[in-house]
């Protein structure tokens, strides 16, 4: 599990399929997802997207990078999709969340 979660972290960006990780662990895809969601409550997928967000957050919090080039910067594909899944997961948007940080 550490070592899939630093070659995660190490791809926030997106340049690594959870195939390749599971591999890289020694595991079937749908074995590694199985065992990733028993041990952390989600997918690989869903851990990724909220290790994105708090890249996001921090970001946020501590520059005035446009929010284009942070959703482009924590992996997003764009800033529309950044949007959608920011307020998806923290309740509010990346700007209203800026402002009131």
């Amino acid at each position: 599990e550490d070592l899939a979660k630093s070659l995660l972290l190490e791809n926030l960006d997106g340049n690594v399929s959870i195939s390749e990780v599971a591999q890289m662990c020694n595991l079937s895809r749908g074995y590694f997802i199985r065992a990733f969601r028993e041990t952390t409550g989600m997918t690989p997928y869903q851990w990724v997207l909220r290790e994105r967000i708090d890249r996001a957050r921090n970001l946020l919090r501590n520059s005035d990078t446009p929010l284009a080039e942070v959703a482009i910067a924590c992996g997003f594909a764009d800033q529309s999709h950044f949007t959608r899944v920011f307020a998806g997961i923290v309740g509010t948007t990346p700007g209203n969340w800026r402002r009131n940080a």
